[in-house]
């Protein structure tokens, strides 16, 4: 195909790739008509001289053309870039669709440290993410709120993205930026928003290169036609106590019925709330959050949810986690200076809560529950965190003391929420 070699020729000295170039590349990937070897090609080229805008809004389109699409013009949706405990989807999206905004969102599992939404949701026994693309818009319609498995989802992307992940070129920001934003368009929400999360469990290690991404990601999908925001949030911490898949259900519906949970989860999943409510318009979107949760709409928005798509809402209430159950202690007293979310994904990933490879089994019950936060005064001894799980608990008993760093000094909390645009 002389589309593939006349790209490769073109990155490698630097120039920019037409329009057309893109779409043919794309395309004859996607069809297996272009080999590994020249696309790898290709994707070091781009990795090592780049892509200006225009070629990254090239790529982003032609991949979110490539596969399925859906058209959900009046609907909200969120994107997180990954994080530790990260229950965003969880908590927030029940409360906009309680407030009247619904809400259609086609999600993945998780790999690595990074948990999927999918995962967590499948913890809840009976959930089935397999709807027909009638019965996901007809619950859409009916109910306000439906998370599906992404399926035949913008199959360039797919492809793209392993290829990516076994030549390790993931960390280009023009192939980052038209990854994610292909996704969502191909999804078709009307209203978006980005959680772009930065710190030692994130992608994005600092501030500025959130900041970056989070631009390119908001223009690419006003290009697109999608009305998008996006906050920068914190992800030096695990975000709440629970990382896990049923421990992150349970830590979730406290919030939803309006019981005490963590100041970052609490100030996140009303913040990204708040902000999908003002992306479509709506008045006083605080006052409006607050009495979606306060009244206990959200939390029973959650249930209707949940037993749209066939699972056991009752069980929501105790949702069973691992019996087998360790603490960990406090090495010696001090503040807390950082719980490091990296270390702690490591942990809970070792227990059994994730998956290193696509095709890993999960505990749905294990994982790791924070005892402490950023800030607190803790003694010898003193409880700071519970491992849930049988496997591999010595060494998850390691990472997490490995995480936990403590200071002689005070140590101010950092805020969740670090930006926004």
């Amino acid at each position: 195909m002389r589309a593939i070699l006349d790209a490769i020729v073109t990155k490698k000295s630097g120039g920019t790739l037409s329009n057309e170039t893109v779409r043919e590349v794309v395309e004859g990937y996607t069809s297996g008509e272009i080999p590994d070897y020249q696309m790898s090609a290709l994707l070091m080229a781009i990795f090592i001289q780049g892509m200006d805008y225009g070629e990254t809004l090239a790529l982003t389109r032609a991949m979110a053309e490539s596969g399925e699409t859906y058209s959900f013009p009046n609907c909200v949706d969120k994107h997180s870039t990954g994080g530790v405990g990260d229950k965003v989807s969880l908590t927030s999206l029940p409360i906009v669709a309680a407030c009247g905004a619904p809400v259609a969102k086609l999600s993945g599992r998780g790999l690595g440290t990074t948990g999927g939404t999918i995962d967590k949701l499948e913890a809840i026994p009976g959930f089935s993410v397999a709807l027909s693309r009638e019965q996901f818009e007809r619950q859409v319609d009916e109910v306000g709120l439906a998370i599906i498995e992404a399926g035949n989802l913008d199959p360039a992307d797919k492809a793209i993205y392993a290829l990516r992940d076994a030549t390790r070129l993931v960390d280009s920001l023009p192939l980052i930026g038209s990854s994610i934003v292909s996704k969502k368009a191909a999804t078709g929400a009307g209203h978006l928003l980005y959680d772009v999360k930065r710190g030692s469990g994130a992608f994005m290690k600092s501030t500025e290169d959130a900041r970056e991404l989070a631009d390119l990601l908001v223009r690419l999908s006003g290009d697109l036609g999608v009305r998008a925001a996006a906050l920068i949030s914190d992800m030096d911490n695990p975000l709440g106590n629970a990382i896990g898949n049923a421990l992150e259900i349970r830590e979730s519906m406290k919030l939803l019925k309006g019981e005490e949970v963590p100041a970052d989860l609490a100030e996140t999943a009303r913040s990204v709330a708040v902000r999908l409510l003002e992306l479509k318009g709506m008045h006083d979107p605080e006052e409006a959050v607050e009495r979606a949760i306060s009244s206990g709409a959200a939390f029973e928005k959650f249930g209707e949810f949940v037993r749209a798509q066939g699972g056991d809402a009752d069980a929501l209430e105790d949702l069973p986690v691992s019996d087998s159950v360790r603490e960990v202690s406090a090495p010696r007293g001090g503040y807390v200076a950082v719980v490091r979310a990296l270390g702690i994904g490591h942990a809970a990933l070792a227990l059994g809560a994730g998956r290193e490879e696509k095709g890993d089994t999960i505990d749905p019950g294990a994982g790791v529950e924070i005892l402490v936060k950023a800030g607190d005064l803790v003694e010898k001894g003193e409880p700071v965190a519970r491992l849930y799980g049988g496997r591999n608990v010595e060494h998850a008993e390691e990472l997490v003391n490995e995480a936990l760093e403590l200071s002689d000094e005070p140590v101010e909390r950092p805020p969740a929420i670090l930006d926004g645009l």
